[in-house]
Parts: C-alpha cells; sequence; structure tokens
C-alpha cells in the first residue's frame, strides 16, 4: 500500500527531492538492488538522510559497506577466521594489470557498483586483462580482480563454520 507513487529515475537528486517533500522517518535501501544500495548510501555518506532526520531501516549501512567493498569484506571474512578468494580492487588499467601480477592469471574481472555484471569477464594473459579492464572502466571507476574459481569446490565438515577449497 502506498499513499503516492513516484515515476522517477532512482537517482541522488530525485531521491533527495521526493524526501524532502515526503518526509518519512526511515527508508530501506536493501531491497532495490544495485541502484537503491548505490544511491542510498550516497545519500547517506553526503549527510543528506541524517539533515532530513531519514533512518536507513533494515541492514545497517556498515554491514552494506562490508559486503559492497571487496577490501573491507576480506576483512571482516579474516576477523572471524574465514578465508576468502584473493581479490583486489583497481582504479586504473596498470592498477589492474598489478593485481592480477599478484594473484596470477586466469582472473575475472568485473565492474564494481554495476548491475547486471557490466563489464565482467574472465582474462587469461595481459593483453586481455587490459582489453576487459578498459571496457569495464566504462561502466565504472572501479573493477574488481578476483582469482579464478572456476572448477572449485567447497567442502564443509559437519556443517561446521570452517570450509576448505578444493580445485578439482
Amino acid at each position: 500500500m502506498a499513499d503516492r507513487v513516484y515515476f522517477l529515475p532512482v537517482t541522488h537528486d530525485f531521491v533527495l527531492e521526493v524526501l524532502r517533500k515526503e518526509k518519512p522517518d526511515g527508508i530501506l535501501i536493501s531491497m532495490g538492488g544495485q541502484t537503491a544500495l548505490n544511491v542510498g548510501l550516497s545519500l547517506h555518506d553526503a549527510g543528506e538522510l541524517a539533515a532530513l532526520g531519514v533512518r536507513i531501516l533494515g541492514t545497517p549501512v556498515s554491514a552494506i559497506k562490508a559486503t559492497e567493498d571487496r577490501e573491507i569484506f576480506a576483512n571482516v571474512l579474516a576477523e572471524i577466521g574465514e578465508t576468502a578468494a584473493l581479490a583486489y580492487p583497481a582504479t586504473t588499467v596498470a592498477g589492474a594489470l598489478e593485481a592480477a601480477a599478484k594473484i596470477g592469471y586466469p582472473v575475472l574481472v568485473r565492474a564494481a557498483f554495476a548491475l547486471g555484471g557490466l563489464g565482467s569477464g574472465f582474462a587469461v594473459n595481459e593483453q586481455e586483462l587490459t582489453e576487459l579492464a578498459t571496457k569495464a572502466f566504462a561502466a565504472s571507476d572501479q573493477i574488481l580482480i578476483d582469482q579464478d574459481l572456476r572448477g572449485w569446490k567447497e567442502v564443509r565438515e559437519n556443517d561446521r563454520a570452517s570450509s576448505v577449497t578444493l580445485r578439482t
């Protein structure tokens, strides 16, 4: 049930305009996909929500950021004794090549904060990575270079928190 429905682009400025007009107590940003997360975090980080007295309901901002930022996510996993695949963020093609050198080829390239896997794919060498990274930077200002886990299987022992990943 809604008192009003707005057919507007979900952008920082349009959402801010609606919030100023409607004066809600809170909003859910974890229920609208990547666009809602991006806009909600943008409004939060700019101080707009606090200025309007609007709370983010549901998933806390710290948890959203921990899952959106691969470096924070890896640190959180390490704090609880879990391992994560090697992954590094990059903001330049040179940074992507450095990350791949640390991980080893092949690597998975993903555009950060982008919908539908825009700019994603696997690279088996520097030339492929350069081409893929260049395309990915058209969709995002940050890309993620991940260890290629194709063919790996996770094995859990008696549903314990510890696990082993095996390459098959």
